[in-house]
């Protein structure tokens, strides 16, 4: 099965909410993709060079979305720790 850059922009976008996420397509087929807390505007994570053509599954995106959640609660807690 295979979604259309669209689709899976879109899926990864709204698999982020209530962060404010925002994909974009570089010229090499890659996504850059960028995570907000959506209160602060603070940026959570910005992620390149995401190889598209690997996202080829509901399941390869989710995989993606839950690697992308994983490092931002990492970093969350490493900066918090630092912060006591």
């Amino acid at each position: 099965m295979f979604l259309s850059t669209l689709e899976i922009q879109n899926i990864i976008e709204h698999s982020m909410l209530p962060a404010v996420c925002t994909c974009v397509m570089e010229a090499d087929q890659s996504l850059t993709i960028r995570v907000c807390d959506c209160m602060t505007g603070k940026v959570e994570l910005i992620a390149t060079n995401v190889p598209i053509w690997n996202l080829n599954s509901p399941h390869d995106i989710a995989v993606l979305v839950a690697d992308i959640q994983q490092k931002i609660e990492a970093h969350k807690n490493i900066s918090s720790t630092l912060a006591s």
